[in-house]
């Protein structure tokens, strides 16, 4: 591992020897904190090992393909949370009264864009000629497209227990006692942009774990595999785009993402849910968008075109997909077969997982009907997914709602209304369940599931929102994604509440509180429960260098008691708040830092109290007029217990995320590295390790590592022609 460490070093030693021109950045420092603000909320509302990978590509894009101030594609602004609707109109209205923008400083002059909102926007806008109407041309093509290539090389240093050597007989016994492929994880991506119109790629990714080329597998394991071990690349995605052809305002083959409404009948890939909260919780439906991630869930496969003319436009989508199953026989007489439950982590790492591996067939079809006027639209979404082997669950009573068969029917009628001070949006959405025996017999009858919301701005630095949901208990969507606290719309009602003001000049305060109730049971709650959100971060700009915010957040739900002297579990209170304080910083022009301090405390009613805190300083030196950076991190962190744990974003090399969850006692450093060789060529390298003082292995099962270390290394090359 040493002589590894001193390799990666001495190749960034040679690297800025050799460098001869300017670096190019990513973003301003200001849209940076922005993402690092909304995936570390995204992981405290969901899993640490969610993939995030979406987001960043849509932030990357935009700031390697900036969008015409003067043109409609200023709205991806508001589809990303940079701006709100009423800066969007506020926009538009600027220039229906003063013509096209001419040069970017006129954005300080529009009203309702603060000073923080123009550095946000400013790296991700440009002002050019419109070439929206430009006949494609394959010269043209060829002249002005963009290719890009990326290469990427992952890997954990210590040796984990799932690769420990083992022998085949005992494997058999055990078939899910051993990883069966490297522990290195390998990317590679391509990608063509021709003046963002068209639009195409692959990516291929083999995970650590999973088998590659340069893999043994023993005759007998192979024979126990069947078809199922596949070698190279365990994911394999691609991509066809277009835009503004005509009639024809979007279409695309392959793999891409479908954004209608607010997502309660549709709506795949990633949603900020509380993540963008506070007076900016609508959502702006995407429609079409290719998928160039290798993130492999949530997403359709097959092809899909939108049609517009006048106030109208039409979206019709098929998608057809192998799905990562666990399914087993029902019946030993007539051998029918049967799916308990969909995976979707996207590994394929041991005997289990590579069985489970496209064992079923899913398919949708359906369309999205729009019509839009100047303040004014409405959509009608309709779907029908088909599974080829039914899904039986394992039988629960808080499992006896979701869905189960072959067939499921979702459709929904979503509005928005934008004028002035106000914006009033909502959606309401119904599913039907078929019976897989008789599919004119439905397995449950219609159910439906509603939001409606208002956004009031009375005055320029203050926006109030309001937000009702109720989504049945028998409700279900496989391909819906809408505002709310749990992952599945389902079972759910509450009430949201959401300020954002800037009460003096430089400061910036946003708050909410959102109280549910979930109508039946959950998998952790033996009975219907509820619970509250609250959130409050007030923000301050000292200079132009210099921004600070303090957040607190304070989260009850229910859970089982876990007293063990009682015959039936009951539902009691939990609580976690916690505080956290974070100040940027630039000292001279080269020297980007950043202070933050972290406090968690956990509670419930059995009366279990745990505390946790991080600390970390943060330290990029990005020198001017040189095409390398560096950016270095040293926490200390300590929380007993998983439930006072601590999510924390670390700077990754690009196209990469890194949120780790946290807990126990120790400290936690990297280093990152960049160089541009030469105008084509970008290298990226981080190392990081965590050292634990409190226990002497990490991890259990198969990612078991015995010491108190872990070390993880990325290596990135990115070529741009």
């Amino acid at each position: 591992m040493k002589q590894l460490v001193l390799i990666i070093l001495s190749l960034f030693i040679i690297s800025f020897a050799k460098a001869q021109i300017a670096i190019d950045t990513l973003s301003t420092e200001a849209l940076n904190n922005l993402l690092i603000e909304q995936v570390e909320r995204l992981a405290e509302d969901g899993d640490e090992d969610a993939d995030y990978e979406d987001l960043l590509e849509n932030y990357i894009f935009l700031s390697e393909n900036p969008v015409n101030l003067n043109s409609d594609e200023i709205m991806q602004l508001v589809e990303l949370r940079l701006i709100t609707v009423f800066q969007f109109e506020a926009l538009q209205q600027y220039r229906r009264y003063y013509g096209d923008f001419l040069f970017l400083d006129e954005l300080a002059m529009v009203e309702g864009l603060d000073e923080q909102t123009v550095a946000i926007i400013r790296p991700v806008v440009c002002i050019e000629k419109d070439y929206s109407k430009d006949k494609i041309t394959f010269n043209k093509m060829a002249r002005y497209g963009k290719h890009q290539i990326v290469g990427r090389f992952e890997q954990v240093l210590e040796k984990q227990q799932g690769y420990l050597p083992i022998d085949d007989s005992v494997l058999l016994d055990r078939p899910n006692s051993r990883y069966l492929g490297s522990p290195q994880k390998y990317q590679l991506k391509y990608t063509y942009n021709y003046r963002n119109k068209i639009r195409a790629g692959f990516v291929l990714e083999k995970d650590a774990g999973e088998l590659f080329f340069t893999d043994k597998v023993g005759d007998t394991i192979q024979k126990l595999l069947g078809n199922t071990n596949s070698r190279g690349f365990d994911f394999a995605g691609f991509h066809l785009y277009a835009k503004d052809l005509g009639f024809v305002k979007a279409a695309v083959l392959g793999d891409y993402q479908l954004a209608f409404g607010q997502g309660l009948t549709l709506w795949s890939g990633m949603s900020f849910g509380k993540a963008g909260a506070g007076s900016s919780v609508m959502k702006q439906g995407r429609g079409i968008t290719p998928k160039g991630s290798a993130s492999e869930y949530g997403f359709m496969r097959g092809a899909a075109v939108t049609f517009g003319g006048g106030p109208f436009s039409g979206t019709v989508f098929y998608s057809h997909r192998w799905v990562d199953a666990n399914v087993s026989v029902a019946d030993s007489l007539d051998e029918a077969e049967l799916v308990s439950s969909l995976q979707e982590t996207g590994y394929h790492r041991t005997i289990g997982e590579l069985q489970d591996r496209h064992a079923i067939r899913q398919q949708i079809v359906g369309g999205h009907l729009a019509y839009a006027i100047a303040h004014f639209e409405v959509g009608y979404t309709a779907q029908h997914t088909w599974l080829s082997t039914p899904l039986e669950l394992r039988p629960s009573h808080y499992n006896q709602f979701y869905f189960q068969g072959k067939r499921l029917t979702n459709h929904g009628v979503d509005f928005k209304y934008v004028k002035g001070k106000y914006a009033v949006f909502g959606e309401a959405s119904m599913s039907l369940n078929y019976d897989s025996t008789n599919l004119q017999q439905p397995r449950r009858p219609w159910a439906v599931a509603g939001l409606v919301g208002l956004t009031v701005k009375p005055a320029g630095y203050l926006n109030f929102t309001i937000m009702y949901r109720d989504y049945g208990k028998s409700y279900q969507n496989l391909s819906g994604n809408a505002f709310g606290e749990a992952g599945r719309n389902q079972g759910q009602r509450g009430i949201y509440l959401g300020v954002e003001a800037a009460p003096a000049p430089y400061w910036n305060l946003l708050a909410y509180a959102d109280q549910f109730q979930f109508t039946w049971l959950t998998s952790q709650v033996n009975a219907p429960s509820s619970g509250h959100d609250y959130y409050l971060r007030i923000s301050h700009s000292f200079n132009r260098r210099t921004q600070a915010y303090l957040q607190f957040r304070s989260k009850t739900k229910m859970k089982n008691s876990m007293d063990a002297f009682v015959f039936s579990h009951y539902p009691i209170f939990y609580t976690k708040n916690t505080v956290r304080f974070n100040i940027n910083y630039q000292i001279g022009w080269d020297l980007h830092c950043s202070n933050k301090a972290e406090y968690a405390y956990y509670h419930n009613d059995d009366g279990s109290n745990e505390h946790g805190y991080f600390l970390c300083q943060d330290i990029a030196y990005k020198p001017e007029n040189r095409p390398y950076s560096l950016a270095f991190r040293y926490a200390i962190f300590d929380a007993k217990d998983y439930n006072a744990r601590v999510y924390a974003y670390e700077n990754d090399v690009l196209y990469s995320f890194s949120v780790p969850a946290l807990y126990g006692k120790g400290m936690r450093f990297y280093l990152l590295g960049k160089v541009k060789l030469f105008n084509a060529l970008t290298l990226y390298a981080r190392i990081g390790r965590t050292i634990y003082s409190d226990r002497d292995e990490i991890g259990s099962g198969l990612t078991l590592i015995e010491g108190n270390h872990k070390t993880d290394l990325k290596v990135e090359a990115i070529w741009k022609l």
